[in-house]
């Protein structure tokens, strides 16, 4: 699939083209500075990172500042986590347009998108996400205690949802 680029404000830019992410640099974000998947080994985030349709938020240089990558068959369901932007470049929109580009992307503009984020996160909502229709429709088979996502299997709330 070609790749797309976007320009934002202030000279940021996202991408989808899996090259340019640092999988290191998404790693440290994740199991460091997230509260979903602090812990979650370097070999799943590169795992994650290979099946997934990504998007990296980069500022005007080149430097990537952001993440965030669907889990998707690209035609019925996709699921929007992983959603970071690094601390220095918050509150200035850089979120939300990254955010705003994510659902917007030609392979999952109209597919059903789904994520999970503590609530209150008011982000989402201002991009049209809401709480499940359905909710007693869907279930959970938490991951296996020392799986991959350790905040899962420890069994705390949004474990692997996205900010």
């Amino acid at each position: 699939m070609p790749t797309v680029r976007w320009q934002g404000p202030a000279g940021y830019w996202v991408s989808d083209e899996r090259s340019l992410v640092d999988v290191d640099l998404v790693h440290g974000w994740m199991s460091q500075e997230s509260y979903w998947a602090a812990g979650r080994p370097r070999e799943v985030t590169a795992r994650s990172i290979e099946h997934s349709l990504v998007l990296g938020l980069y500022t005007a240089e080149g430097e990537q500042v952001g993440f965030a990558r669907f889990v998707t068959d690209r035609a019925t369901f996709a699921w929007l986590c992983d959603v970071f932007v690094a601390a220095g470049h918050r509150g200035s929109g850089t979120g939300s347009f990254l955010v705003q580009t994510a659902i917007d992307h030609p392979d999952v503009a109209d597919v059903r998108q789904l994520l999970m984020a503590h609530p209150g996160r008011s982000l989402y909502r201002r991009h049209g996400f809401g709480d499940l229709l359905r909710p007693e429709r869907w279930m959970e088979r938490p991951a296996p205690r020392g799986a991959a996502t350790s905040a899962d299997a420890a069994g705390r709330p949004g474990g692997s949802g996205g900010q």
